[in-house]
């Protein structure tokens, strides 16, 4: 997510190599958690507490989950290189998409742009041209980190970004139902 705005996002925790990548080589992430992106842009009211009751009912119908670490993927940009650790692709989590997706078609993710959604968290923005040893840090560091790449999703947090603000606002936090044992 690279504008300001509302969104609707999966906080995730890296491992601290990783971690200290995303922050030298990713601009928003000194605004951002490391996170999977749900939806955006998302609900311009924040304050609505109808959507707030929405989401708090949709999302905690849904059972949590655990999600994993499928590849290291990159987008191609004009003018730079989007690295991300793409995770893998489960049917809770298209099931998360969808519910959230359907209930609020007036605001299509990433504005309709996107036939795909790849469900990612970004690593880094490189600008070309790209230096070698800078992929190959990142290949490196996913590698030895591979097996810290495994997530619990409780929660789905609704934030707000405003570019020069340092940080983001959480306007909500939703928790997933709790799997049954």
């Amino acid at each position: 997510m690279n504008s300001d705005g509302n969104a609707l996002i999966i906080p995730v925790a890296l491992p601290e190599e990783l971690e200290t990548l995303r922050l030298q080589g990713d601009p928003a992430a000194r605004q951002l958690p490391a996170h999977i992106t749900v939806h955006f842009p998302f609900a311009d009211e924040p304050k609505s507490k109808v959507v707030n009751a929405e989401l708090k009912k949709l999302v905690g119908r849904i059972e949590s989950f655990s999600i994993q670490f499928d590849s290291l993927g990159h987008f191609d940009m004009p003018d730079e290189v989007i690295y991300y650790l793409k995770v893998l692709i489960i049917p809770e989590l298209v099931s998360l998409f969808h519910t959230i997706w359907n209930k609020f078609p007036a605001y299509p993710p990433y504005e309709g742009k996107h036939d795909t959604i790849i469900p990612h968290i970004t690593l880094a923005r490189y600008p070309r041209p790209i230096p070698e040893e800078r992929v190959k840090q990142l290949e490196d560091a996913v590698s030895r980190n591979r097996d810290g790449l495994r997530w619990d999703i409780s929660e789905v947090e609704w934030i707000n970004v405003q570019r020069g603000v340092p940080g983001c606002r959480i306007l909500g936090s939703f928790p997933l139902k709790k799997k049954k044992s």
